[in-house]
């Protein structure tokens, strides 16, 4: 298996942990083949591979816990999924390999817990979701959600060479949150949540109630081309990552996102009824180059 190449990589040799970032790694496999957060991992250097797994894995298990199964057991499991968390960083490890995992992660290379802080912060807004206002609240949400954890990839990995590129990760990560919001938005309505702030729905003179209950109106075509450009821009600004070690995942995630976003308008009102997917073959093309550079591992 491919993974063990990546442990000797690392230099993790403990049998324990060999086999609990192991775990990490097939169960992003398991539930994300074919995503960016997959995709992602397989472009990162060989020896980081197994911390990245981790990070995102954990991450992952938290979503489970916030945006599946019923809605009644939602809130049990994550406050189940966070106890667990801080349990395992108290103790130094935990007898779950995913959380052993994080663990020996967030001290090899000297995390802030204020990232897991932050973002299970933000998961509870959204089992005790209510709309944004404005943009600006949205985007912090966005901050909080995935901007620290994917910081943390970019440095595990080697790809951020310091608090400056790990400033604009941040900022990335806040329309990668909002590509998603829109990709996602019919899959979202169904769990009562709108990622949209209420602002721009003014703007537009498009109603809350008419798009929670699926009811497509000329203006909300308006609406959605508006949040697209409005990520589009962002994504043309931030030239500053166009060097250094973070450009090639950077410049795989912008295309990521731009082929998100074009699927996403050529949809129309069937962003309301399921969610957005570009081609698997697309997607794909996207990241071979990131994964041919770290070839063959």
């Amino acid at each position: 298996m491919l993974v063990r190449r990546w442990l000797d990589a690392a230099g993790i040799t403990d049998p324990v942990l060999r086999h609990c970032y192991t775990t990490c790694v097939r169960e992003l496999a398991d539930a994300d083949g074919g995503t960016a957060r997959w995709h992602g991992l397989r472009s990162a250097p060989a020896a980081a591979r197994p911390y990245a797994a981790a990070l995102l894995a954990h991450g992952h298990r938290a979503d489970l816990c916030v945006d599946s199964g019923p809605v009644e057991h939602r809130r049990r499991r994550f406050t189940e999924h966070v106890d667990a968390t801080w349990a395992a960083f108290a103790a130094g490890g935990s007898p779950d390999p995913v959380l052993h995992a994080t663990v020996h992660t967030y001290r090899t290379f000297g995390l802030p817990l204020s990232v897991v802080e932050n973002m299970f912060t933000a998961m509870q807004r959204d089992l005790d979701f209510r709309d944004f206002a404005t943009f600006e609240e949205l985007r912090q949400w966005c901050r909080q959600m995935t901007g620290g954890s994917m910081a943390m990839v970019y440095r595990v990995t080697g790809t951020a060479a310091g608090p400056a590129d790990e400033l604009l990760v941040r900022e990335l990560s806040v329309f990668a949150q909002l590509t998603d919001a829109l990709r996602d938005l019919s899959e979202d309505l169904d769990d009562g949540r709108l990622y949209l702030p209420l602002e721009d729905l003014d703007r537009f003179h498009v109603r809350a109630q008419d798009i929670k209950a699926k009811r497509w109106t000329p203006a909300m075509a308006d609406l959605i081309a508006f949040e697209a450009g409005r990520i589009t821009e962002h994504l043309h600004m931030a030239t500053e990552m166009d060097h250094g070690p973070v450009s090639g995942l950077w410049h795989a995630q912008r295309e990521y996102m731009a082929l998100l976003l074009d699927a996403v308008l050529a949809a129309g009102q069937d962003v309301l009824r399921r969610p957005v997917q570009p081609p698997l073959g697309m997607l794909l093309n996207v990241w071979r180059p990131c994964m041919r550079a770290v070839i063959p591992c």
